[in-house]
């Protein structure tokens, strides 16, 4: 039923009127009454039989209010220090055993990264390196911190591992523990190697030297690879490091690395057998790696052997020594050995043989020094010898580079600096995943900049 209009007009006056009272202030009612009547009735006539009126009357026990309701937000969370946790932050410095280096199946290694204390916290022996994932390498599943490292210092943290027997590329990931056993590097450090075997084929002798059966073509290739042992030296301790060679192998030269910028000096390193040796003192207060490797030759058809001379050097005096192949050999790499401490300025190819320089720095007594040239018999293969010279920058490193030209094979290396106290090297050896480039690494404590010499040992097939 329709509501009547004239009623409706009235009581809605009547409502203003009250409303207009009860504000704040005395009420104003227009003058004209008659106009305030016709505007209400204007307003109800826009509406059509079908509109409908809103209620905004609140519901019983709900109070109107001026103010509208604004949603609730979440308490942000509070921040706080969770002990050992937040003071505890490492970052990376170096490492040894770069990804990708090669190893022979089953050979022990020592991965170490040095690593920066940057937060508050102080480290301990209740720290440790903790597996992650990856594959372990044979190391144990925690290794603790060697000691004390307080904010602001370096510490090397080592793993003992061994290089699977299966040939391929190995992955091992790993973070640090702190004493609470919370883990607090987000990304794990790694150790990445590869591990080689000599490849399944068919093998025959031949007027030119070894064939290698591919399918159904045979083709002769010689070719060299590095591989490395590397152990952990602990202060005062002597160590010696070897890496044999395969037996569808055999060795050609070697090298070593020390401690980057450590003036740790190797006095033993020559042909072992079949693979490369390496000596060293460790007269530091913190344990230090030593690296040897091995320039192993596959598929030449020929032999290596080592031969030797020896020479007197007097109390602060140096020696000069060289020995060259038996005739129908060709030199490949060399090294040296002493009955005591020395110093060596030159490892380096002389003619068809192998020349060191070396001096005895203190004047409690003289030394013999031996010389080794490591020779390649049964091949028509020649060698020859690539330099790079450049300098050592005063009181500061550097790593320099000698390549071996494209068709020929590296074989070994040396290096040369000036005979003077403060410079030492520090790596020799060929470059991780180059396999022409031999690279040498040389500290100088000296005021001014300093010859230095790298050498590249290069073996040539007709």
């Amino acid at each position: 039923m329709k509501p009547n209009r004239g009623h409706l007009i009235s009581f809605c006056i009547i409502l203003i009127i009250i409303l207009l009272s009860c504000g704040p202030g005395p009420a104003t009612i227009p003058a004209d009454l008659h106009e305030l009547e016709t505007n209400v009735a204007n307003t109800l006539t826009a509406l059509s039989p079908g509109d409908v009126i809103m209620d905004s009357t609140p519901p019983p026990g709900v109070l109107p209010s001026d103010t509208p309701d604004m949603p609730t937000e979440p308490a942000l969370p509070i921040a706080s220090d969770t002990p050992g946790v937040a003071c505890d932050k490492a970052a990376f410095v170096s490492e040894t055993i770069p990804d990708g280096t090669d190893f022979a199946p089953s050979i022990a290694f020592t991965k170490t990264w040095r690593v920066r204390n940057t937060g508050t916290c102080t480290w301990n022996t209740s720290y440790a390196i903790v597996f992650d994932h990856g594959d372990a390498l044979s190391a144990p599943a925690a290794v603790a911190f060697p000691g004390v490292v307080a904010p602001g210092q370096e510490v090397d943290l080592s793993l003992n591992m061994v290089a699977p027997a299966a040939p391929g590329t190995y992955e091992s990931f790993w973070k640090f523990r702190n004493a609470s056993g919370v883990i607090f590097v987000t990304n794990p450090f790694s150790a990445k190697i590869d591990v080689g075997a000599a490849t399944p084929v068919s093998v025959s002798t031949s007027n030119t030297g070894i064939l290698k059966t591919i399918g159904p073509i045979q083709v002769l290739i010689p070719f060299t690879k590095q591989l490395v042992n590397q152990e952990s030296v602990a202060s005062g301790a002597y160590a010696s490091v070897t890496v044999e060679c395969p037996g569808s192998s055999i060795v050609t030269g070697g090298g070593f690395e020390v401690e980057s910028n450590q003036n740790m000096y190797v006095n033993y390193l020559r042909n072992y057998y079949n693979g490369w040796s390496a000596d060293t003192k460790n007269t530091y207060s913190v344990p230090l790696f030593l690296g040897s490797y091995a320039m192993c030759l596959y598929n030449s058809g020929g032999t290596t052997s080592q031969v030797f001379a020896q020479k007197q050097v007097p109390p602060m005096g140096i020696g000069h020594v060289v020995v060259t192949c038996p005739a129908g050999s060709v030199v490949t790499g060399g090294g040296y050995s002493s009955s005591a401490d020395f110093t060596v300025y030159t490892s380096s190819m002389s003619g068809n043989g192998w020349r060191i320089y070396a001096e005895k720095e203190d004047s409690n007594s003289g030394v013999t020094l031996n010389v080794y040239a490591t020779c390649l018999a049964g091949t028509s293969a020649t060698s020859s010898q690539v330099q790079n010279q450049n300098s050592i920058p005063g009181q500061n490193t550097r790593l320099l580079e000698a390549k071996c030209p494209a068709g020929s094979l590296l074989t070994g290396g040396g290096y040369s600096v000036a005979i003077i106290k403060g410079i030492n090297i520090y790596s020799n050896r060929m470059k991780t995943g180059d396999s022409k480039t031999w690279e040498v690494g040389a500290k100088s404590s000296y005021t001014l900049d300093k010859p230095f010499t790298a050498y590249a040992i290069c073996l040539t097939f007709p």
